[in-house]
């Protein structure tokens, strides 16, 4: 593992029932956008799931900051931010969640947070409960984002927004890796969206890697990214 490396797998194998994710070796450096593209049912949620200390694996390495996310959780997600459309939120006001939230990061930037506030039109003074999902979406980033990670993990981001929403949320992520000590991983399904942020894409079918490296190499000219991918057989 280079030193500067963000995350370093090396042959991790992770079952999940009848599916078996396999990954021999795959590593982030920082001030990169890498985006997990493939299928559902590839194994993108459970490979970010790994890599946010979520899930355990059944063989094999994953290092997150030279730090074995399952066993060193605390000190793993204090650098690394996790955002899901599944993530459950507290019953409670925007604000107070945001004031709550802030306690448990030294590294939490309150300016930050309200830039993102207003970019991401968040009404801080309603509950959580009575956010749109679009709302609740962009919320979830808010926090995940506000405390500045080295990295920012991104399980189908754009779920629920317009796609007004879905330029903000690509603002806000090329705004972190400005940062080259950051990098993000980003899945999703929105292909066109990724291919317009990620430096470097990993493809996965059904738990194998069918292509990875940086984006425009191999997506080539005269493509776009869903058509490379249909291409490859991992559509």
């Amino acid at each position: 593992m280079d030193a500067t490396d963000l995350v370093d797998v090396r042959g991790l194998m992770v079952r999940r029932g009848a599916f078996r994710l396999e990954l021999p070796a795959w590593r982030v450096p920082p001030g990169q956008v890498v985006g997990v593209v493939g299928p559902n049912g590839a194994g993108k949620t459970t490979l970010l799931e790994a890599i946010a200390g979520l899930r355990p694996v059944d063989a094999g390495s994953v290092r997150v900051f030279g730090l074995d996310p399952w066993s060193r959780p605390v000190e793993v997600r204090s650098a690394l931010g996790f955002m899901s459309d599944e993530m459950a939120l507290f019953e409670l006001r925007v604000d107070r969640l945001l004031r709550m939230v802030s306690g448990y990061y030294p590294s939490w930037d309150g300016e930050f947070a309200e830039r993102l506030v207003e970019r991401f039109a968040i009404d801080t003074r309603r509950k959580t409960a009575e956010l749109s999902h679009g709302q609740g979406t962009r919320l979830r980033l808010l926090l995940a984002m506000a405390f500045r990670p080295r990295l920012l993990v991104l399980d189908e981001p754009a779920a629920g927004l317009d796609l007004s929403g879905r330029r903000r949320l690509l603002e806000s992520v090329l705004d972190v890796v400005r940062d080259p000590l950051r990098s993000v991983l980003v899945s999703s399904h929105a292909l066109h969206d990724v291919e317009r942020v990620a430096d470097r894409v990993l493809v996965l079918s059904s738990g194998r890697v069918v292509k990875e490296g940086e984006t425009a190499a191999l997506v080539g000219e005269g493509r776009t990214l869903e058509e490379a991918v249909e291409a490859w057989g991992a559509a």
